[in-house]
């Protein structure tokens, strides 16, 4: 993606990731880094604190926020949409399980955030009300779960239309679909039933919206790439890890401009 070459650090997008629980530290931190490899000046993972040394680990830049307690609850909510207020995209998911705590501050920032935000994870159940902006990202099961349907590229594109959103479905071949288009991304392999791609996944989206691609664009470029990157590592390796796929992304982008 072209950049203005007057631009100075932020003017390239800046992603806020909220995930992370006690159980689970991987997947905000491997979604921050999808985010930070697409190329966006700055990345704000908001996560438990007692994550925040190991997510250094991975990355000099981030910009760590933490949670009041160990996970999500409703103290963050605050703290949160301020941060938010100079942020271009927000993903909103990885990790953070299901505390009731975590539940209440789910659906409350998904009421209240004004920005792109991707649905990810753990708050793909709460989808009653969603920012203006919202990308859905659920594998086929969450899909089930969430609509009651099966995931047809007609019940996609349905449920975009019912929620006036644009919806990522992972699979195979991933189906994505906003109000008024479908597009099917074929790109990929079994390899990447790993643990951790579907948070990568979510990053990347939210790093490429913003630096200005609209997210069906967005979404059809993370997955097309994401699924490049795995059939390149298939040729050399018997399985990969989510890792694997992130540090690829920055060479991915310069061979599929």
């Amino acid at each position: 993606m072209d950049r203005d070459p007057n631009s100075y650090k932020g003017q390239n997008g800046k992603v806020m990731v909220i995930g992370g629980s006690e159980e689970y530290h991987g997947a905000p931190i491997l979604c921050a880094l999808g985010a930070e490899y697409t190329g966006v000046d700055l990345v704000y993972p908001f996560i438990p604190a007692s994550h925040a040394e190991a997510a250094k680990t991975y990355s000099l830049n981030f910009l760590i926020h933490a949670f009041k307690k160990e996970h999500l609850s409703p103290k963050d909510v605050k703290p949160i949409l301020e941060l938010s207020v100079g942020m271009d995209a927000v993903v909103i998911g990885p990790g953070l399980g299901r505390e009731s705590e975590t539940a209440e501050a789910i659906k409350e920032l998904l009421i209240r955030l004004e920005i792109p935000t991707i649905v990810d994870a753990d708050a793909l159940i709460y989808t009653n009300h969603l920012p203006r902006v919202a990308v859905l990202t659920p594998h086929r099961g969450e899909f089930t779960r969430m609509t009651g349907e099966e995931p047809t590229p007609d019940n996609v594109q349905k449920w975009a239309k019912n929620m006036k959103a644009t919806i990522l479905c992972k699979a195979p071949k991933d189906l994505i679909a906003d109000p008024n288009s479908l597009r099917v991304s074929e790109t990929g392999n079994a390899l990447m039933t790993v643990g951790g791609t579907g948070d990568l996944l979510g990053g990347m989206v939210a790093g490429f919206i913003a630096q200005k691609l609209d997210p069906m664009e967005a979404c059809f470029r993370a997955t097309h790439l994401l699924g490049l990157g795995a059939e390149q590592l298939a040729q050399t390796q018997g399985s990969i890890r989510a890792l694997d796929l992130a540090r690829m992304i920055p060479n991915l982008l310069k061979d599929h401009a």
